[in-house]
């Protein structure tokens, strides 16, 4: 275990493991771009459908399809072939953006946006639990399988807004759905071995065990403060994720300006996911070198003053200050993922992602409803700080893990 000690695994990947890393990196490049395609076509779309409460509903149907499919895919990863799930996920994702592309009244668009959730909503727990079950170094690969997601949300959605304005957003939803096929080129280099994860004697076990077993791991208290820690970073993305670009805007000073036609604030946006890729890469070399928890730690006592410096922030500081943000929350995600592969079974790791991100939806649209009527109330920098809090409240959840990480790892070694 390496909850808080380095990974003394050696660190070069085998082929089949580079092979697993290559497929699951570009799908999560695709899947990560497109939770982001909606906002950023918003301003196209709404053209033709100018109703925002209309267009608030499409968006919450495709985060709640997206929530309903990650549990589904999460509980079929622990027992049914991970191959057929990854190509449901590119199946599902291609069908619901060619269904988008012919869609010309608002029913349809609902059905196709809720078509397009599902498909994205399979791939994460899929994918994470493939990585954690069989590659040894846990944290650094699942690193670059972040640091792949941020390139894919940094890079597609430019190329997806230039088509939509070029020809319009029904052609970049055509795009899009050309591009959610090409993992299915790539399934055949997931090596058989890697294809399904069971246990020798899971077969001959009933039912009723089965639920016994679900049961007993999550009621553990080492699992409930994994969940506690990985709720509030998620919550604390979701809320930087959703105020930052506003936030680059407005206080940043970059509004509605243009450079060879492109929005100042898109492109900036888009480099700062960017700046996420060394973060990811990084904060899975930190875990494998000092352990999950104390990098966790370190990380947090660096953002979190940032944060609250970014409250009295404005212009250029602010520009200069939000990519180190990025870069860190960056840094957080392949540990937070890290302990869930700790702490859970290997036979429930499709279960333990599937529980984060399928109430990963719900918390993300209470942070922002929360964000939102504080930026009404006080102003937009206050929300930074409120972040800050939420961050600060992972130490104790952090140390009381660590603590119990530690024991249990005594009577392992013990027995």
């Amino acid at each position: 275990m390496n909850r808080d000690r380095p990974d003394t695994t050696p660190q070069i990947f085998s082929k089949k493991e580079r092979n697993l890393l290559i497929f699951t990196g570009l799908s999560h490049a695709v899947c990560d771009a497109w939770h982001l395609i909606y906002p950023a076509l918003l301003f196209l779309i709404a053209v033709d459908y100018d109703d925002f409460f209309f267009l608030g509903i499409v968006a919450n149907i495709m985060i709640i399809s997206r929530g309903f499919a990650g549990v589904t895919s999460g509980i079929l990863a622990d027992k049914y072939s991970s191959r057929l799930i990854y190509s449901s996920f590119a199946i599902l994702s291609a069908l619901g953006c060619f269904l988008v592309y012919i869609s010309h009244n608002q029913i349809m668009l609902v059905f196709s946006f809720a078509i397009l959730g599902i498909g994205t909503g399979i791939y994460h727990p899929v994918g994470l639990s493939s990585i954690t079950r069989f590659i040894k170094s846990k944290t650094r690969a699942l690193g670059l399988h972040e640091s792949a997601g941020c390139i894919g949300m940094g890079l597609i959605p430019i190329l997806l807004t230039s088509i939509g304005l070029s020809f319009g957003w029904r052609y970049a939803f055509l795009t899009a759905g050309f591009i959610s096929l090409i993992p299915l080129l790539l399934i055949p280099i997931v090596d058989e071995q890697y294809d399904k994860f069971q246990l020798p004697d899971a077969n001959n076990q009933k039912i009723s065990q089965q639920i016994k077993s679900v049961i007993k791991t999550f009621a553990d208290p080492l699992v409930l403060l994994t969940y506690a820690i990985l709720i509030i970073g998620e919550a604390s993305a979701t809320g930087l994720d959703t105020f930052m670009p506003i936030a680059v805007a407005e206080i940043g000073g970059l509004k509605e300006g243009k450079v060879i036609g492109l929005s100042l604030t898109g492109l900036f946006v888009s480099l700062m996911v960017l700046a996420g890729v060394p973060g990811s890469i990084y904060g899975g070399i930190l875990g494998s070198k000092i352990g999950i928890y104390k990098s966790l730690n370190l990380i947090l006592l660096v953002q979190i003053p940032i944060l609250i410096v970014i409250t009295l922030t404005t212009g250029v500081w602010l520009l200069v200050l939000a990519p180190f943000i990025r870069l860190l929350t960056n840094m957080r995600s392949p540990l937070t993922n890290a302990l869930i592969s700790e702490n859970i079974p290997l036979e429930m790791h499709g279960k333990g992602f599937a529980i984060m991100y399928g109430i990963a939806p719900i918390i993300g649209g209470l942070i922002a409803l929360l964000g939102g009527a504080i930026a009404k109330l006080y102003g937009l920098n206050w929300v930074f700080p409120v972040i800050a809090i939420l961050i600060a409240m992972s130490f104790p959840l952090i140390n009381a893990s660590s603590k119990l990480s530690a024991l249990k790892d005594d009577k392992e070694t013990t027995v």
